[in-house]
């Protein structure tokens, strides 16, 4: 009896994994091609961040230079050249108004890219910048952060910031109010950048808000959702693999229902939903740090050892990848997935067994032994 519950609970579990993680019958399949970049252009980090303005001009920063493309990847030529200095950040306030930031490194241009001026700042170990247009920005380096009004002409201090809240990984700026991910947690500033309150004190990757009140918060290995100031995680999302093992980079929201999340394993997944069911879409096994849509269909991701590639199918799905959780991770590595609903219908199918079980073997004691005999033996 027990041989037979175990086997039903295996069969319906697989059954129903491979029903759930299906892709969708009779959908268009998202898929993500790869672009090719002079080997001269990246090192082994590859490229830390992709941005395009539309479904041509876009600009890709790496380890040795900012590279720009005005055939939507196609080809790619440096537009300034960091002979060896590490940059981190690319903030495209127009497209010819761009900050590029990094170890030691603060330039900007009003005419996209032909000429780059120096920028002085409060240190010299300038880390990132991000600049929400012209005149107003926020700088992270190791000893603090600061704001400026004038388009970096001068620097002014947070009170309450310290470089313990480093490394920065994502700002979010809006017109009222800054967000900064860091690898301590999720801060938050409504007097653009004077003060900070702590919003969520665990590891974040990435930001993406698309309005003061809705926005995802990105951790290594799952999702949060801010709505009207209350923060609520999803349910995490793996491949079924062993080792199942993801971690996410980059996080990229275009409205409410439409966001993609890069990483590796998989290297790219997408939500139609705002976050309620996720899908992995068909591309090379890449490590991405960096994505970036301009609308529902075209975006751009890249990330490790020069990996770039794009997508003009980027709301199409691909298979579903369900929410579960891991177990035997010390044995594996990675751990085993196991996802909920298989677990849910794996459980219910062998209880109906037991319960099926038992009725068949109660019928056959009943026609086996009279009444009388059934009282006899009470």
């Amino acid at each position: 009896m027990i041989a037979s519950c175990f086997l039903v609970f295996i069969i319906s579990y697989g059954f129903t994994t491979m029903f759930v993680t299906g892709r969708p019958i009779g959908s268009p399949l998202a898929k993500w091609e790869p672009l090719s970049i002079p080997e001269e252009y990246y090192d082994d980090s590859g490229f830390t961040e992709i941005e395009f303005i539309n479904s041509t001009h876009g600009w890709l920063i790496g380890f040795e230079a900012l590279l720009q493309t005005s055939d939507g990847g196609e080809s790619w030529s440096a537009c300034l050249t960091l002979n060896g200095i590490t940059s981190y950040r690319l903030s495209i306030v127009t497209p010819v108004n761009i900050w590029v930031s990094g170890t030691s490194l603060l330039r900007h241009t009003i005419d996209g890219g032909v000429t780059w001026e120096y920028v002085n700042t409060p240190n010299a170990a300038v880390s990132r910048a991000e600049f929400y247009n012209t005149t107003h920005g926020i700088l992270a380096d190791s000893h603090g952060l600061y704001r400026t009004f004038d388009g970096g002409i001068s620097w002014q201090s947070s009170i309450n910031w310290s470089s313990e809240y480093n490394s920065i990984r994502d700002f979010d700026l809006s017109g009222t109010s800054a967000r900064i991910a860091t690898s301590s947690g999720f801060y938050l500033s409504e007097d653009w950048g004077l003060t900070w309150t702590v919003e969520d004190s665990r590891s974040i990757r990435g930001l993406s808000f698309i309005t003061d009140d809705e926005g995802w918060i990105l951790h290594p290995q799952f999702i949060s959702h801010q709505v009207n100031g209350t923060l609520f995680d999803l349910p995490r999302v793996e491949r079924i693999q062993v080792p199942s093992n993801s971690y996410y980079n980059d996080i990229e929201f275009i409205d409410s229902d439409h966001g993609w999340v890069v990483g590796s394993g998989p290297a790219v997944i997408y939500t139609p939903d705002g976050g309620n069911s996720w899908y992995e879409q068909e591309c090379p096994d890449y490590h991405f740090r960096s994505v970036h849509f301009i609308n529902e269909t075209h975006g751009w991701a890249a990330g490790s050892s020069g990996a770039v590639a794009r997508t003009v199918t980027g709301n199409s799905l691909g298979p579903h990848l369900p929410s579960g959780f891991l177990l035997s991770f010390g044995f594996t590595g990675g751990g085993v997935f196991v996802p909920y609903i298989s677990v849910l219908v794996g459980t219910v199918s062998t209880m109906v067994c037991v319960f099926l079980i038992f009725i068949i073997w109660r019928k056959i004691l009943m026609n086996r032994y009279p009444h009388h005999e059934r009282v006899q033996i009470r």
